[in-house]
């Protein structure tokens, strides 16, 4: 029965990686935009409704600096607006991450790490070139590669699949404590 419990808990954490996957990948490229590895980078990108709704995802690379237990290993600002100057997206984040020391990889101020951040989707309402404007920062890790991707007519509604994958993980995790209780008395 332990087997069975193991077998649900899997299929629902890998119907979970792959819709997430799915969703964030949806549509069509419509245009890869290289950024400065640090500092601000701007351009114009024309966009049209037919591409709605469009994602926009931050695709780095980067090298750590540090073996310390709470990294800040960078942040960004991503801005885009209308030809009228009107915001479309503002976002800003950062790539932080909390750990033991048992947990850093003993290579890792060699090793490339890639991260995709999906920053926000926004429908087209009209033919329009949009202004924007990207910020990086290195904090605590040296950012190789940076690149927007603008993706059209993307999926906006998670999947189904995603929801029966998070409903079989936590379903399966339940069934091990009562297997687990059961199993004491």
């Amino acid at each position: 029965m332990k087997w069975i419990t193991i077998l649900i808990m899997v299929i629902g954490l890998v119907l979970i990686v792959y819709s997430g996957s799915m969703y964030i990948q949806s549509g069509e490229v419509a245009q890869t935009i290289p950024l400065e590895i640090a500092g601000d980078t701007e351009g114009t990108v024309e966009l049209t409704p037919d591409m709605s709704p469009v994602r926009v995802i931050l695709n780095t690379e980067f090298i750590s600096r540090t073996k310390s237990e709470a990294v800040r290993f960078y942040s960004y600002t991503i801005d885009i607006k209308d030809d009228q100057n009107n915001e479309v997206l503002s976002q800003s984040g950062a790539l932080t991450l909390r750990r033991e020391s048992k947990d850093i990889p003993a290579n890792e101020l060699s090793r490339t790490q890639r991260r995709i951040h999906s920053i926000d989707a926004f429908s087209i309402p009209r033919k329009s070139t949009y202004h924007w404007e990207t910020g990086l920062l290195n904090r605590q890790a040296r950012v190789s590669s940076a690149h927007l991707e603008i993706r059209r007519n993307v999926q906006t509604e998670l999947p189904m699949s995603l929801w029966l994958g998070l409903g079989l993980l936590i379903g399966g995790i339940f069934l091990g404590f009562f297997i687990t209780k059961r199993g004491e008395e």
